[in-house]
């Protein structure tokens, strides 16, 4: 039996100023991957994060000094809770 196929997701999207970096990307599904378009993560994803703190640090910095692109993630915080 074979490996199934992953797609490395970015858990922060690009898309809304997630970097490149690795503790922002994990192996999932291609149908996952692409059902998540441009979502921000929720603490599940987040834990997925090989440094969970960080990336969800980095989320909280980045809601206070920009806006995003996806209306559906204007005015969210780490986790896609309300930043306000």
């Amino acid at each position: 039996m074979g490996r199934k196929p992953t797609d490395t997701d970015h858990i922060w999207p690009r898309s809304e100023g997630g970097p490149e970096d690795s503790w922002n990307k994990r192996e999932i599904s291609p149908h996952e991957n692409r059902s998540k378009g441009s979502e921000m993560p929720d603490i599940g994803d987040v834990l997925d994060s090989d440094n969970p703190i960080r990336l969800a640090v980095e989320i909280d910095k980045h809601t206070i000094s920009h806006e995003y692109k996806t209306k559906r993630n204007k005015d969210k915080g780490f986790g896609g809770l309300d930043r306000f």
